[in-house]
């Protein structure tokens, strides 16, 4: 096979490890969270992990010159706050709800903050597709005010402000210049710096009275695949496929994680979540192929990093 050709094999196989990660952290966090483990222990686990294999890698690169408020910026966003925020909202609403209010409405709050922050324009199809998502989100409110279960309405808010967490620390990463492995790097370690005590000292830990099983299962699984290998997998496809067309495959991850969850949780959407999430799906494919027009200006706002995640 030709060099171009086992590039492109590579970023396709990369960009569907990355589906396959971003879309099953939904469902096997909500799975998690309805056995013996609470949202702090996830937290806890996902930056212990996390922050013990990357703090070498912290030690011998350094910050690469980012100030320490810049730095504590990040690990606020991408670390603490999306965490503490997805794993409440994962305790209270179903996976559905999760996968459009988080992954789906990323690329909306990422436009607007670019178009302030940054001062990016929006093209009309990103502007349509924006349309859509806020359309989608209206559905999800609909579905829940409708008669959802009790708790269900701050479940949601919990999705979107994580959501929003993450779309401040693209932005940012983006108007700083920070690499991705560094990002990580930075998020993991600062994090773990903070939530760790919290856990220990204030909090009641309930890692103890768990399966050792399912405690090991979530160390590697939160620490290390949902926050390391995701982000090496997405960064290694952006280079192989270029960011547009690595933005496009990904969008298939809130269908993804609503499929995800039916035989894991047993989750079934109703015809007016399932009407959100076509929506939103919609309005994220929209923006993504306006980004990837004949001239690429706006390919790099409406390209996002989600959770791992």
């Amino acid at each position: 096979m030709p060099a171009s050709g086992r590039e492109r094999a590579v970023g396709l196989l990369c960009a569907a490890l990355v589906i396959v990660i971003w879309s099953s952290f939904i469902p096997v966090s909500r799975l998690g969270l309805s056995g013996a483990l609470e949202p702090p222990d996830l937290v806890a686990l996902r930056f212990a992990v996390a922050g013990l294999v990357t703090l070498p890698l912290l030690a011998r690169k350094g910050t690469g010159g980012l100030g320490p408020r810049r730095a504590l910026a990040l690990a606020l966003t991408a670390g603490i706050g999306f965490s503490v925020l997805a794993y409440r909202g994962l305790s209270l609403a179903p996976a559905s709800h999760a996968a459009v209010l988080m992954p789906g409405v990323l690329p909306l709050w990422t436009a607007c903050l670019a178009k302030l922050w940054l001062r990016t324009p929006l093209g009309r199809l990103t502007s349509i597709g924006l349309g859509l998502i806020a359309a989608g989100v209206a559905a999800m409110a609909a579905a829940t005010l409708g008669g959802g279960p009790a708790g269900q309405w701050a479940g949601d808010l919990c999705f979107l402000g994580a959501s929003l967490s993450w779309a401040v620390f693209t932005v940012a990463a983006r108007a700083w210049q920070v690499p991705p492995l560094r990002a990580a790097t930075l998020v993991a370690v600062i994090s773990a710096a903070f939530v760790l005590p919290v856990y220990l000292l204030v909090l009641e830990p309930r890692l103890a009275a768990a399966p050792p099983g399912e405690v090991l299962f979530h160390a590697v699984y939160q620490g290390l695949v949902v926050t390391i290998v995701a982000l090496v997998a997405f960064t290694r496809a952006v280079a192989a496929l270029g960011p547009a067309p690595t933005a496009m495959i990904t969008a298939a991850v809130p269908v993804a994680a609503t499929l995800f969850a039916v035989p894991l949780l047993g989750e079934r959407p109703s015809l007016v979540e399932i009407a959100g999430l076509a929506l939103v799906t919609a309005g994220m494919l929209t923006a993504v192929v306006d980004a990837a027009g004949p001239t690429g200006r706006r390919a790099r706002p409406t390209i996002r990093r989600p959770p791992a995640a």
